[in-house]
């Protein structure tokens, strides 16, 4: 069960993009259906789901990822039955209890979010929760043999069941009542979430030999997992009180309950869901590249890790940044077709907002890979003190320019920036040399993409229909492949000089 970090990359961010495509065939009916202050009372409740799923699973999945990598790379696979063991006990009761706290706080929490018809789909979360846990587990097994497919076709499970199942409930519940409406989305996650987990099940208990073994590894498991989740949770806590403070700041700056959520909508269910979808790059680059580095540091090779980083680097760089800037290129074309009801009087202040927020994203996506590497090298209270610093001036950035009238939504990807400009910088302070990326990898994608904007531009301005945003995106995209060819017969060189040897 293994895979190289350029095929497992690869497998994850094409099942990600498909992910992400039916992701928003999901999220664009889903803002129809429910307008766009029922889309801000998803990403509501949403946002304090991801928060918990977070704390509950994304340290354990990393963490199994790392510790089973690095016991393959030393022999010790007595180990694995325990790593198991624990992280099946740490995430599997947490999340319970977290499921139980929103099921009984459930008025209370809505009502202080001003969204008080989001009461039912907290009640959801108590099964979510354990749900979503025991896929984070399974992931982080298959992960830790640097086996990528099985996290990618769950993926793919879960959006397309959350597709079929969610749009459906939302539209039957949600006809009279926002609330209902929220309510039904989050019940097709939950049918999305059994499918995925039942295959996922499957897999481990056909593809994966795990012989127990009575090793005490309880130091060591929660040695790594717990600053591991609480690292891994601090940027999810930093979102989850922003949507809890922000209707309150904008008050501030003169907005009314019903604007500042409407506003809120518009950054995160309709910018952010777009914006956002460069990022399964990043995250498919990072999950395939943390086994690979734990593997290679606990083998003791240096080069070996740099150029695996170089080259994470690059693929990651060369599929993101033109992504990026084509969304921002198409944005004021795109918004109108896709949201033809919901952007009607903020299209300039959604356009504003994608030209910030893609700055912060290709932050973000550089942020992904360095918190990666950290944990890779076991660097765990490092990652959790840079992420906790980062929170607390993201924080910091909204009391302060948030109510200010001037900036008010735009606040939130100022914010961002800081936060993602922050774990940056000391992160790549920490980990030094380790860290080397060539400067033509890095100015050809940039220096192409800023070109394929000028060309999509052009376009726009003589066609301004639906036609021209279709020739506007091939013509970008042709651009930026010739621009960019010389690196296409450097990677296209290297992957048929890796069949070749495996032929032989």
């Amino acid at each position: 069960m293994k895979n190289s970090v350029g095929k497992g990359a690869i497998i994850l961010i094409i099942s990600g993009l498909i992910g992400k495509i039916f992701g928003a065939l999901f999220r664009l009916p889903l803002t129809n259906i429910l307008g766009i202050k029922g889309i801000g009372g998803y990403q509501m409740v949403m946002s304090l789901y991801s928060l918990t799923l977070g704390f509950v699973s994304s340290g354990v999945t990393n963490a199994l990822s790392k510790l089973i990598s690095s016991a393959r790379a030393r022999g010790d696979y007595n180990k694995l039955s325990g790593y198991y063991r624990y992280a099946l006990l740490f995430s599997m009761g947490l999340s319970l209890l977290f499921g139980i706290i929103f099921a009984v706080l459930s008025n209370q929490i809505s009502s202080f979010q001003g969204f008080s018809e989001g009461n039912i789909s907290y009640m959801l979360l108590a099964i979510l929760l354990p749900l979503g846990a025991l896929i984070g587990i399974f992931r982080g097994i298959v992960q830790g043999y640097e086996n990528m497919t099985p996290t990618a076709i769950s993926q793919l499970i879960e959006q397309v069941v959350k597709f079929a199942f969610g749009l459906f409930f939302a539209y039957i519940l949600g006809k009279d009542n926002i609330g209902a409406g929220v309510f039904g989305a989050f019940l097709g996650i939950i049918i999305s979430e059994i499918f995925a987990t039942v295959y996922l099940a499957f897999i481990i208990t056909r593809k994966v030999k795990i012989k127990t073994y009575k090793i005490n590894v309880k130091k060591e498991f929660f040695s790594a997992v717990l600053p591991l989740t609480f690292s891994t949770s601090i940027l999810p806590l930093s979102f989850a009180f922003e949507s809890i403070i922000i209707s309150s700041l904008l008050a501030k700056a003169g907005f009314t309950n019903d604007v500042a959520t409407t506003l809120y909508g518009l950054q995160s269910g309709v910018v952010g869901a777009i914006l956002h979808f460069p990022l399964i790059i990043s995250l498919s680059v990072a999950m395939a590249m943390l086994p690979k580095i734990s593997f290679l540091s606990a083998k003791g090779d240096y080069i070996g890790q740099q150029k695996i980083i170089g080259k994470s680097f690059n693929i990651m760089w060369f599929f993101l940044v033109p992504l990026v800037v084509g969304i921002i290129a198409l944005s004021r074309q795109l918004y109108p077709i896709i949201y033809p009801s919901i952007v009607n009087g903020y299209l300039d202040i959604a356009c504003q907002l994608t030209i910030l927020g893609g700055f912060s994203i290709v932050l973000s996506a550089i942020m992904q890979l360095l918190n990666t590497l950290l944990q890779a090298k076991g660097y765990y209270n490092q990652s959790l003190l840079f992420n906790l610093v980062g929170g607390i001036f993201k924080v910091l950035s909204l009391f302060i320019f948030a109510p200010i009238e001037n900036i008010n939504i735009f606040a939130i990807p100022i914010s961002n920036i800081v936060l993602y400009s922050i774990i940056c910088i000391c992160a790549l302070i920490k980990l030094g040399s380790l860290v080397k990326i060539g400067f033509y990898g890095l100015a050809l994608p940039f220096v192409s993409s800023i070109i394929m904007y000028m060309t999509i531009s052009i376009v726009l301005s003589f066609l301004t229909n639906i036609w021209g945003l279709f020739v506007a995106t091939i013509l970008g995209g042709v651009c930026y492949l010739i621009l960019c060819m010389p690196l296409l017969l450097e990677y296209s060189k290297e992957i048929f000089s890796r069949l070749k040897k495996k032929l032989n």
